[in-house]
């Protein structure tokens, strides 16, 4: 019986023909969730993004499944415990975006030390100001990595050439300081941190984990730089912090009230904390797009066929 692999979300350029040299069957075809639950007993292994979640229920199904290709980090939209109890094992690419991540972070960095995007504007409408446009050096300053997985090492490396201090906290990790970071106490991370900077995984017990309470733990007034996932983030209470100057300012890849696919809710649907933080001149938003960059696309490939020819099926 043939190896068949699914593609649930458009493939990479490239991976469709490394799995063929491989001896896999791919199948490209538009499904949801209620379409592919009668047919997953088909298939051998599934490729996707994030259309759908793949549940219990789902996985129940695939009665042949042998793994489940993420294409990027988070695995939110997997059951990855129910899908390992099965031997179905679940793969991603981390690694395929972690340059990408860390560059968007010290760019959104940068881009709030020296007010790239405010000059932007004020010299595209004739208004020239020097003084007022004064900013301040990466040099010298504390960031502050939540997390030191794939993105946070990366970040911490590509941040070594700018003469500042990185420090790092990460509760699944252990002897996990480097060259480039320091291991140190959430405690410590919040009392000597200039710029706090998320790198976390989302899971259930990391909804909210950076809230009102948690911010005001800071010792100073912060930068912060979310680029993991929006629901790691409790949007109301970053907003009463950059009301009371605790936030000093706040660059958004990923939002709270992102869709399983990554899409933003209508500008309709907006509450009052979502339109604080689009009207705000000290918070800057991107449409999950810190780890989207052509290389990205090209290493998202080589590291899943690396993991897929290693399970040697």
């Amino acid at each position: 019986m043939e190896n068949l692999v699914l593609f649930i979300d458009e493939p990479p350029l490239g991976l469709e023909e490394g799995l063929n040299r491989l001896g896999y069957t791919c199948e490209r075809r538009t499904v949801d969730y209620d379409s592919l639950l009668p047919d997953a007993a088909r298939y051998t292994g599934f490729v996707i993004r994030s259309r759908f979640v793949l549940d219990r229920k789902l996985l129940d199904a695939s009665t042949r499944l042998r793994f489940i290709a993420r294409i990027g980090a988070g695995m939110e939209n997997i059951d990855t415990a129910c899908a390992e109890a099965k031997g179905i094992r679940c793969l991603n690419s981390p690694e395929g975006n972690a340059d990408a991540v860390a560059e968007y972070t010290i760019g959104s960095i940068l881009n709030m030390l020296r007010r790239f995007a405010h000059m932007d504007t004020e010299v595209k409408n004739g208004v020239w100001q020097r003084e007022a446009n004064r900013g301040f050096e990466l040099h010298r300053k504390t960031v502050g990595l939540l997390g030191y997985g794939h993105m946070g090492r990366t970040v911490a490396r590509k941040l070594s050439g700018f003469g500042c201090r990185v420090i790092a906290y990460d509760k699944y990790l252990s002897d996990y300081g480097d060259a480039f970071a320091q291991a140190v106490s959430l405690a410590q991370l919040q009392a000597e941190s200039d710029i706090f900077s998320m790198h976390i995984n989302y899971l259930p017990e990391n909804f909210h984990i950076v809230n009102q309470e948690f911010l005001e733990g800071f010792a100073k007034n912060i930068l912060l730089v979310n680029t993991s996932r929006g629901k790691s983030l409790c949007t109301e209470g970053l907003v009463r912090c950059l009301q009371s100057g605790k936030v000093r300012m706040a660059s958004l890849d990923v939002l709270e009230y992102e869709s399983i696919r990554l899409q933003n809710r209508p500008k309709e649907e907006w509450d009052e904390a979502m339109r604080y933080l689009a009207a705000s001149e000290r918070v800057f938003l991107s449409p999950h797009v810190a780890g989207q960059t052509y290389e990205s696309l090209e290493k998202h490939v080589d590291v899943l066929m690396a993991k897929i020819q290693a399970l040697g099926l």
